[in-house]
């Protein structure tokens, strides 16, 4: 991705494929919006966002193998990302991690030995009933 896309979807805001996210989110936390995007339409997730749509930046250095892990450990069935990093003006970078639209749904976060599902609505992310 380019900086100049990432600039224009950052500064269009969080919707049914836009997700931003701060640098300090718990596996939980990523897995529940991938879970969330794969059981609806996919879409990015921005980390080194913050809801406002300012440039936080990434703060760890080892971000695309926690992602990675994130995916292997907490998302079910599995799901392969694409995941980018974009350098900004500011000298901040911001990942980038595309999930696609799950072909084997539902997806689940699997936590603490129970697993939940998740779906994207609008700019919200909900819990199913089930």
């Amino acid at each position: 991705m380019l900086k100049a896309e990432l600039l224009e979807i950052i500064a269009n805001g969080e919707n049914s494929v836009v997700e931003f996210k701060r640098d300090d989110l718990k596996p939980e936390q990523l897995a529940r919006e991938i879970v969330a995007f794969a059981n609806a339409y996919g879409g990015k997730i921005f980390i080194g966002v913050e809801d406002d749509g300012v440039i936080s930046g990434l703060r760890h250095t080892n971000t695309e193998e926690w992602t990675l892990n994130v995916f292997r450990d907490k998302v079910y069935p599995q799901l392969i990302p694409l995941y980018e990093e974009v350098q900004t003006d500011s000298d901040k970078k911001v990942a980038v991690i595309t999930v696609p639209m799950g072909t084997s749904k539902p997806y689940v976060l699997r936590h603490n030995e129970s697993e939940q599902i998740f779906i994207r609505i609008a700019s919200r992310t909900q819990k199913t009933g089930r």
